[in-house]
């Protein structure tokens, strides 16, 4: 509470910027943050500074008044470095909240002149630029607890689960391309893909999921990016049943209004799934190398994580590439558990 009553001397119009560059999951956790600096300081300007490739996320959002697009050679061109410190100098913003905590982020935080930083304490360095540091705190179990954490010690208030605002436009223009996919408001939004191979469950689960919940009368789609189109064909193509594959096909801006239209989402670790409890979907979440949350969504939610003696082991599997933690987790109990959030939601 001492940092929320320090910030609070600071009048009612404050000029905040938040950085958190990436990834897509960590940028859908932190908007923890806007609610609550929102409904402490109604009339602040809040812009947040986002790696281009992952900015879009938060266009549109009424709650942000400027998203400011880091460029991706930011770090190894003075050019761009210069740019964007001229972007950010005019603006004057009275505080920095870094919330990724990495050196990168903390050399973009003070670029920020005059401004006041806070941000995570970790063990990367340039620790020395901000003038408090917090620990990643909250209650694990929760969905983006650390950000929780940060917002509360900010706004001496408790911070809620993170939201994505969907437009009416943006979810008029989903609507009108799953008609042209063949699909409707309700479908199954199934998101197997992440960066790391640890997380992901296994490739041939996902057809006999798909066959499962096809019996059961849902209609299966998979979201992923332009990375996972080959990936996401192979499971379409290897499926007894029809599979929508838009894979590649929807724009990063537009898939929370995507997802806001499935009737259920189902995924592992990754950010379209957490884009689902965001937006506030039924959402099925597949856990195993990774810490899961179990609870502190706003819409039903049910985790799978079989907690075996090695899980979580994050970046530093021990199964020699078996995934034991996820292989376990079979398609008929998934397809049960869907059925069972489907039923209450």
């Amino acid at each position: 509470m001492a940092l929320a009553q320090t910030l609070s001397c600071r009048g009612s119009q404050p000029r905040i910027l938040i950085v958190r560059l990436s990834a897509l999951g960590d940028l859908v956790f932190a908007t923890s943050l806007l609610a609550g600096l929102r409904a402490r300081w109604p009339q602040a300007h809040i812009g947040w500074l986002a790696q281009a490739g992952f900015a879009s996320i938060l266009s549109g959002d009424p709650r942000i008044d400027d998203v400011i697009a880091v460029p991706a050679e930011i770090y190894r061109s003075p050019r761009a470095w210069l740019g964007l410190r001229r972007e950010l100098a005019p603006r004057r913003f009275d505080w920095v909240i870094d919330a990724q905590g990495l050196a990168k982020s903390r050399l973009l935080a003070a670029l920020a002149p005059g401004a006041t930083r806070i941000g995570f304490a970790s063990k990367e360095p340039l620790g020395f630029v901000l003038e408090h540091v917090l620990p990643k705190g909250g209650d694990i179990r929760d969905i983006a607890s650390e950000y929780r954490f940060l917002a509360e010690a900010i706004t001496g208030e408790p911070a809620p689960p993170p939201t994505l605002i969907v437009r009416e436009e943006a979810a008029q223009r989903a609507r009108e391309a799953l008609a042209g996919h063949g699909l409707q408001a309700g479908f199954i939004a199934l998101c197997p893909f992440t960066t790391r191979p640890q997380k992901h469950w296994m490739e041939d689960y996902w057809p006999e999921l798909a066959s499962l919940l096809f019996k059961a009368g849902h209609r299966c789609a998979i979201l992923g990016g332009p990375a996972d189109v080959e990936a996401a064909q192979r499971i379409v193509d290897a499926s007894p049943v029809p599979v929508v594959n838009l894979a590649g096909r929807t724009r990063l801006a537009d898939l929370p209004a995507w997802i806001a239209q499935a009737g259920l989402v189902i995924g592992v670790d990754t950010g379209l799934t957490h884009i689902g409890t965001a937006v506030r979907r039924p959402t099925l979440a597949l856990f195993g190398s990774t810490c899961p949350y179990l609870q502190g969504a706003e819409s039903p939610l049910e985790v799978i994580y079989d907690a075996l003696p090695c899980a979580p082991c994050k970046r530093h599997p021990t199964c020699n590439g078996r995934f034991d933690c996820l292989r376990g987790i079979t398609p008929l109990r998934v397809a049960a558990a869907a059925r069972e959030l489907l039923s209450r939601a």
